[in-house]
Formats: structure tokens, sequence, C-alpha cells
């Protein structure tokens, strides 16, 4: 709603790793508090900040926030954060000049102000939006007519002390854009009415002018990312809601994290430095039309002691470019909407929402840090029982890959047992052959020692034959050879007889040959049963194996 002024995203803090914080001649800035103690360490800071939750949900359902102040009393909200993973957030002292608002999204200025009561809302609407006028004629292109709308302003009650040690913030803590292209037609309609239509048809932008007030920042600072690296898809599209009716109000952008963000931020920001930075711009032709944004917190150990809470004004602006070739509707200039509530008082810091005065602000907010306090607890009492039930997993998985190990040893051993039961009946088999042979060998040792006598005895029937002829051829000689036998028969008788002796000695040695083969049989047949006794034996162990196995079986079952 235009004019409306209050705090915006209230979620769990950022956590930073290094803090270093000094203006751009490395001293503290000078209106630090009295008693403060700097951390002069390096610029660039390391932080974790929110994001919209990775969730499937969102595929299927669009996001909704609760309005004002994201307070959901019904629940309505489906946007649940989570925190990203460390990201480094750069220091731009000493680089201001190399960012511009359409190749980045943002840059900073030097823009000192005259005005200093921050908490007379004419006094800024006199005196703070005519030079914030001149500041966006001076540092944007195209500013045929500027309109501001909207504003939200941060102050504190007394003098804002910080005590030591306690976190104060109530800013938004979400990276997040405050608007969409659905909500930037919405809000032109309803903010230039019957002009509106000229406006669209040429370059409309929404600028945000953001500056700290009073005294630096110390304890809560504003991270600016670079619009020109972000990629289709990077801000979803987000409702929101009336807190009271449920309503649809307008539509800001939220994002999920991936790496890739390139963020900024300007250390001991100063009420002189001031940050401008898109929300919306309609020409396509340049390298950011938005950038994203969110609030981030130092934590109490390295905030300085003594050091005010930050107070801050931000003013949200349209900046029109005229379209060519088409005629101004009406030469004389509206006031702006915003100026028109500010002389009349009528922002309220949330009064009219919940009911309740400025000075009770920050009783919510200490309410609030306690309840992030709770859920910080509860946070880590769910981590402990994440790491525990992963070491109850751990565990698990351990037992279950030690009885897949037991498994594989057990089918091992069963395909051991059935290779020994395999080669134990060809062993059996094989005994059984040879005690077959054994049963007969008797009987063969037998006939070959029959045939083998029968052979000798035919031998020497033979030789005294032939010697008994012999014997009858020399009778009948004698009677033609007187006085004895010739020399000639006698050498014929000799050699004769010699031819005998050799042909007994080759049936002898025969003879032997046919006897030691029998005796390496009968070797061979006690060789045999030796294997087959040692075999026995085997088959006992392969018996008491199998047994074992049996029992590991019924043991597993059982356990």
């Amino acid at each position: 709603m235009p004019g409306r002024i209050g705090t915006t995203i209230d979620s769990a803090s950022p956590i930073i790793r290094q803090t270093s914080l000094i203006n751009s001649s490395g001293t503290p800035p000078s209106n630090t508090s009295p008693g403060a103690s700097i951390d002069q360490s390096g610029h660039d800071i390391e932080v974790q900040l929110q994001y919209l939750r990775d969730d499937p949900l969102y595929d299927l359902v669009k996001p909704i926030q609760i309005t004002p102040n994201f307070l959901d009393r019904e629940g309505r909200s489906n946007v649940r954060l989570e925190s990203g993973p460390p990201e480094v957030l750069n220091d731009v002292r000493g680089r201001e000049h190399e960012f511009t608002l359409d190749a980045n999204g943002f840059c900073y200025v030097h823009a000192p102000t005259n005005c200093k009561d921050w908490s007379s809302q004419p006094q800024i609407a006199k005196e703070y939006l005519p030079e914030l006028e001149d500041l966006l004629r001076r540092e944007v292109d195209g500013c045929d007519e500027i309109v501001f709308y909207d504003a939200r302003i941060r102050q504190e009650g007394d003098d804002g002390a910080r005590v030591q040690g306690l976190s104060y913030n109530p800013f938004a803590r979400q990276v997040h854009v405050d608007n969409t292209e659905r909500s930037v037609l919405e809000k032109v309609r309803s903010t230039t009415d019957l002009k509106s239509d000229y406006y669209l048809s040429g370059r409309v932008r929404i600028i945000n002018i953001w500056r700290p007030v009073k005294h630096p920042v110390y304890d809560c600072g504003l991270a600016i990312a670079d619009g020109g690296k972000l990629i289709e898809g990077d801000v979803i599209e987000c409702e929101r809601h009336l807190e009271k009716t449920g309503q649809y109000w307008d539509t800001m952008g939220v994002v999920k994290y991936r790496p890739g963000y390139d963020w900024y931020y300007c250390s001991w920001q100063e009420e002189s430095d001031v940050l401008l930075f898109k929300n919306y711009d309609s020409a396509t032709d340049v390298q950011a039309r938005n950038c994203l944004h969110t609030a981030f917190d130092v934590p109490p150990s390295q905030v300085p002691a003594n050091t005010p809470t930050r107070e801050s004004i931000e003013v949200r602006a349209f900046v029109f470019t005229h379209p060519k070739g088409l005629r101004r509707p009406s030469g004389i200039a509206a006031p702006h909407p915003l100026a028109l509530h500010l002389e009349r008082g009528d922002l309220k810091p949330m009064e009219e929402e919940h009911s309740i005065t400025d000075r009770l602000r920050t009783d919510i907010d200490e309410a609030n840090e306690v309840k992030d306090a709770v859920l910080l607890l509860r946070r880590q009492e769910i981590r402990r029982l994440e790491k525990a039930c992963e070491a109850v997993m751990a565990e698990r998985d351990q037992q279950q890959q030690a009885l897949q190990q037991s498994q594989t040893l057990l089918e091992q051993a069963q395909q051991q047992v059935s290779i020994q039961i395999e080669h134990s009946d060809a062993l059996q088999r094989k005994i059984r052959e040879l005690e077959a042979k054994l049963v007969q060998q008797p009987a063969l040792l037998r006939q070959q020692n029959e045939a083998l006598s029968r052979e000798l005895a035919e031998m020497r029937l033979r030789e005294q034959a032939q010697a008994d002829e012999k014997v009858r051829i020399l009778s009948s000689d004698s009677t033609i050879v007187q006085g004895g036998i010739s020399s000639l028969e006698t050498k014929r008788l000799r050699d004769c007889v010699q031819g005998q002796r050799e042909k007994i000695e080759y049936l002898k040695v025969q003879a032997n040959g046919k006897g030691h083969e029998v005796v390496s049989r009968c070797w061979q047949d006690s060789v045999d049963e030796a294997v087959w006794r040692e075999r026995q034996k085997d088959s006992m162990v392969i018996e008491r194996l199998t047994r074992e196995i049996e029992d590991l079986k019924a043991a597993q079952q059982t356990g």
C-alpha cells in the first residue's frame, strides 16, 4: 500500500565469519560513539544468507507471504527459509566508480543531506524528497519524471544506544526483490491513474534510495547482488496477502540459492553514503533489470560495544522516461504521493496493522529475539538428533555390510563343499574301479602262471624231442662213419645245442619279465589301496565341514 512505513522480513539472522568495516581512508568514521572498540581487519566478509528453501512444493504452488511485517498468525504463509552456504560480501570501499545501475543494478554515490530531523515526517517531505529528486536527476539517465510513492523509516527512541551482547535487527533478512512485473504494473496504475498508459508506453523504473541516518552502520548492513549476473528463473514470484483478511495485496520476488551470486556491501556506511538500486526496469536492452538485496546481521561478539543500532531511511521512486512521439497527458506535475502522506503525517510505523505504538516495537523485537534464541536451540537439538540418526544409520549400514560379508563367505564355503563333494564322488568311483580290479587280479595271475607253465612244459618237450632226433640221426650216421662222429657233424650239433640254450635263456628272460609285471601290478594295487584310505579321511573332513555350515545357517536364521 503506497505510503506505508514499517519493518519487513523477520527471520533467522545470517552468520558472519569475519567482519571488517573501515572507510576508504583506512580509519573508522569520525562519528563513532564514545567507547566503541573497532575491529579494523580485512574489508570483505563471509556470511550465510537466508534463501527460499529448495522445496519441490514451489514447483506446484506459488509462494505466499503475509503482509504487513510478514506476521503470519493464521499459518497462511508457505514460505520456508534456509541458510545458504558461506558467501563472500565484497567491500565496495574505494571501488564505488566500478558499479552502475544499468550494468550492475546498483551504485553507491556520495550525497550529504541537510535533513537532520528524521522523526518529523513533514520535514522529510520538505527537505529530503527534493534532495532525492535532484540526486536521481543527476545520477540516473532518462529521468523525465519522478514519483516517490513509498518509504521505510527505521529509527530508535532515545539515543538508540546498544547494550553490549544484545543482537537487535528487525530488518529484511531474506534475499528478495521488492517487486515483480505484475505488482509494478499494479502500482503504476494505482499511483498514476489516468496517466498510467502513457507512462507504461515508455520506460518504467523503480529505484530505491537507501541511506543510514544519524550514525554509521555497525550491526546490520545491506548486502546487494550484481543484477547483471542474474539468470532467468533466479527470481520466483511470491504473492503477498493481507494478514487481517487474507486477500491478495501485491507480489515480491523470492530467491533460491545457487552458486554464482556476486554479493557486495559498503563497510562503515555513513549517512552520506547513499545506495541506489533497481527493483524493476522495463527496458530489455540493459544488462541489469533488477538486483537482489538483503539485510545481514553482524554477530554481537563482533559489534563494537556502546555503538547504536542501525537507523536508516529507504525511499522508493518511479522513474519514468516518456515515450517518444506521444504527447504527455498534462504538463502540470502532480505532487508526489509520498510527500502528501508525509506532510499529513499519515505514515505510521504499523499502528493500524497491529494496534501498537512505536515504543512497543522494541518489546516486540526483544520478544522476537527470544523466539529466535528458542528456534536456534531447536535447530541445534535437531542437528544433534540428525547426527545421532546418522550414527545409528552408519552402524546399521556396517552391520548390514558385515552380514553381507558373512553371507558371501557362507556362499563361498558352500561352493567349496560342493566342489569337494564332486571330487569325493569321483574318488569313490575310482576306488570302486580299483576294488574291482583287485578282485580280478588273483584270477589273472593264476591264468598267467598257468599259461607260462604250459609254455615252459611245451618248450621242454620240444627240446627233448629235438635231442632225441639228434641222437637218432647220430645213431644212423654211425653206420656210415666208422670209428665215430665226424668233426663237421660235431660242430653242427654244438651249434644246435647252443641255439637251444640261447632260446632257453630268452624264454627265461620273458618269464622273469612276466613275473616283474605281475609284481608291479601288485605294488600299484597296494598304492591304490593307500590312496583310497586317504580319500576316506577326506570324506570324513567334508562331512564335518558340511555339519559346520548347517550349524552356521541355523545360527543365522535364529539371529
